[in-house]
């Protein structure tokens, strides 16, 4: 994915996951001055999966991002390019310490 449409999906993500999650919590973020986003590598839709439902399994705020692909990206092909997650504290992503950061 080039750049910009990672950048797409990452605003779909962060969005969607803020919308998801219940009205005391999105207070409770913008109390705390919004936060910081985080971009993490996952290297197949599998592992994507896998995180959304252990998100969810945790009680967390998630969305999984599927592109539509009617652009030039995915040749046509709808594909699951990313997991919104939050807003969460440090210490209820644990499991996601096994990510790199998107380079």
């Amino acid at each position: 994915m080039s750049a910009g449409k990672v950048a797409s999906q990452a605003g779909h993500a962060y969005l969607g996951a803020y919308l998801d999650a219940p009205k005391n919590i999105q207070e409770k973020y913008h109390e705390a001055g919004i936060g910081t986003k985080v971009c993490l590598s996952c290297p197949n839709v599998e592992t994507l999966e896998r995180v959304y439902n252990q998100a969810k399994s945790h009680g967390l705020s998630a969305v999984f991002i599927e592109d539509s692909g009617s652009n030039t990206c995915f040749n046509g092909v709808t594909t699951a390019t990313a997991v919104g997650i939050g807003p969460i504290n440090k210490s209820d992503a644990k499991f996601l310490k096994k990510f790199q950061l998107h380079k």
